[in-house]
């Protein structure tokens, strides 16, 4: 029972908070009054109070129909920017004599416009973080030959934040409210390597980063990016870019700006359709669709030869053309969630596949040629409705973890005993006959002898 108020509480008081690199940013809820904003927090207080000393539970009880009438009236949620815990801060400069010690530093909650010159000081520098000021250059950064990382969270100068040379910069990580607080360019930072501007209010791609040579990593999640405009900077030194939780309908021609890149994130977007150029970008070893509106997997795709996985999780696809046998090197293929009726046998070409994930599908039959997967290590077709399974499947000898369950087997798939490699086997919910449903303890009972995991309803049926 504690352990259920625990988790009742959390997602009543809990507010949602997320850190990355260190620092965190906390979502809390905004009230139109200052005297409801205070009753809010005190509530807040109490209940976790209440659950530390075990209070009785008509005192929770009452504490949590408080704090729900307390949510009717919140107007809406703002973010709050903590620095990391790991950083010295700034003002506790003034107790200590030997700057050169310092190689984190975080300068917070302060309106000055330019970096104080003590930071400048620090000679050994190699984090800078900036939270809640007001700074409106980033100056002198030449002064600081070790700085290596930059951390902007919610800095609001009247315009554009503007970024001194620096030679020894390859990190930047800026966390806004709003795009207009973002620099117009990064190109002064000459060795960039990674930039970070999730959570930005970004509407377009950021432009300028062509003078960015060595910038390898962008992200760029959970902005408020269409590509409608369809531009992509040109950018052949990227290997890395991140657009997850964006507003992406289209994937545009552009994309075959970023000719080096290896790994594409497009999780959680709406993308329905993808230009064929995606096909130029011959060195993509990652590619995500999760969760878009795919009805079929792009014609592009079927063309990238160092491909090595692809999520295409949470998507509309009905069918897996022949040409993904072209994809010679891939290893992972993730297709569950889908509206898949039939696969490939083409998929039974993959020298290289060892994971194949086929759940919660339509599926009624696997290829015939399965057992050809020679290098198959991970097979789910759980949740589909299959009810044979390819003969030969002793030859998947490197075969560690199959999940069958919540199909329509009657009858166990011979061979699974044989299974060499075996680790994990799931059957649950299957409508086993009844010769079949009597062997499931035996047989559970034998394969955990040799250290199997079994997931399987066991003895007759209740």
């Amino acid at each position: 029972m504690k352990a259920v108020l625990a988790l009742v509480s959390t997602l009543l008081i809990g507010t949602l908070c997320w850190g990355q690199q260190g620092f965190s940013i906390a979502e809390v809820p905004v009230f139109s009054t200052a005297s409801d904003s205070v009753r809010y927090a005190r509530l807040q207080q109490s209940l976790r109070l209440a659950f530390t000393t075990n209070a009785q539970p008509e005192a929770v009880d009452s504490l949590m129909r408080e704090l729900r009438q307390m949510e009717t009236k919140i107007t809406g949620r703002k973010k709050v920017f903590h620095g990391s815990r790991d950083f010295f801060p700034y003002d506790s400069l003034q107790f200590i004599s030997d700057y050169s010690r310092v190689k984190k530093l975080t300068l917070s909650n302060r309106s000055a416009k330019r970096l104080p010159a003590a930071i400048l000081q620090c000679k050994n520098l190699e984090a800078l973080e900036l939270v809640n000021t007001r700074v409106k250059r980033l100056n002198k950064l030449k002064q600081l030959p070790s700085l290596k990382s930059i951390h902007v969270l919610n800095n609001t100068p009247a315009r554009p934040l503007k970024i001194s040379k620096s030679k020894s910069v390859k990190t930047v990580v800026m966390r806004m409210n709003q795009d207009n607080a973002l620099p117009h360019s990064f190109k002064k930072l000459e060795t960039l390597e990674t930039l970070d501007l999730a959570t930005c209010g970004l509407e377009e791609f950021p432009r300028g980063l062509e003078s960015n040579k060595q910038l390898k990593e962008l992200r760029l999640g959970s902005n408020r990016i269409t590509l409608k405009a369809g531009k992509i900077e040109f950018i052949p030194s990227l290997e890395k870019l991140e657009l997850q939780g964006n507003e992406i309908e289209h994937l545009p021609e552009a994309i075959r700006n970023l000719p080096h890149l290896k790994r594409l994130t497009l999780t959680g977007n709406s993308i329905v359709t993808v230009s064929p150029a995606i096909a130029e970008l011959k060195k993509l070893e990652e590619l995500s669709f999760y969760r878009n509106k795919l009805t079929s997997i792009p014609e592009g795709i079927y063309a990238l030869p160092a491909l090595r996985e692809i999520d295409l999780y949470y998507n509309q696809i009905e069918r897996v053309d022949d040409r993904i046998g072209n994809l010679k090197r891939l290893e992972v293929l993730y297709l569950s969630n889908n509206r898949l009726i039939s696969l490939s046998e083409a998929v039974t070409t993959l020298p290289n596949l060892e994971e194949l994930y086929l759940s919660n599908n339509r599926l009624v039959e696997l290829p015939s040629s399965l057992f050809s997967l020679q290098k198959l290590k991970v097979l789910r077709v759980n949740n589909n409705q299959l009810s044979q399974f390819p003969n030969n499947l002793p030859r998947l000898t490197n075969l560690e973890s199959l999940d069958i369950s919540g199909n329509q087997f009657a009858e166990m798939p011979s061979g699974i005993t044989e299974l060499p490699r075996l680790k994990l086997l799931v059957m649950i919910n299957n409508p086993w006959d009844d010769p079949t449903r009597l062997y499931l303890t035996e047989l559970a009972g034998l394969l955990r002898s040799k250290e199997i995991i079994v997931h399987v309803e066991e003895g007759p049926e209740p």
